[in-house]
């Protein structure tokens, strides 16, 4: 799938990298993007929920949900891994890289209120979906540069739900 990345900022994740070149879908009436410079916040998120919802399915995911909305929060995917046999609760962080920088880590995003607010989340998905074989969290991180080129990221397994409650 890529190389491994040597900065993590989940201790036990692991993580896999890809690099896709645009141009990117932005499956509405605006069709194919060359240049993500010109989107706005929200379509750059939308882009990169589209990306990372291909990228899960190509890992051999089952993509379940899309924007999955509770009383406690929101999750951008929901997705089966049929290896793993388990439900993934999936946070997309999509950021541009500023000209200048080297790298960008959108996964930095995921801070913890935001593990907090997953793990009340988890709660209301898996009384909804009962019964939940197992469920596990990741994040996917994408990174464009140049306006055309997307670094995604994939941390799997990045925190526990059982813990801090």
């Amino acid at each position: 799938m890529g190389y491994r990345r040597h900065h993590a900022t989940f201790e036990h994740a692991e993580i896999d990298e890809e690099v896709v070149r645009g141009p990117f879908d932005l499956e509405d009436e605006r069709g194919a993007v060359e240049d993500v410079r010109g989107l706005s916040p929200r379509e750059l998120g939308r882009l990169g929920e589209a990306m990372a919802a291909v990228y899960l399915e190509s890992t051999g995911c089952t993509l379940l949900e899309r924007n999955y909305r509770c009383p406690e929060g929101e999750a951008d995917l929901v997705a089966f891994d049929e290896v793993d046999e388990c439900v993934v609760l999936v946070e997309v962080k999509t950021r541009r890289v500023p000209a200048g920088r080297e790298e960008l880590f959108p996964e930095e995003a995921v801070d913890r209120a935001k593990r907090r607010r997953y793990r009340r989340i988890v709660g209301c998905y898996a009384m909804e979906n009962y019964p939940v074989p197992a469920i596990r969290f990741d994040v996917v991180a994408i990174a464009f540069t140049d306006g055309d080129t997307a670094h995604i990221a994939h941390h799997c397994d990045v925190f526990s739900w059982e813990a801090e409650l």
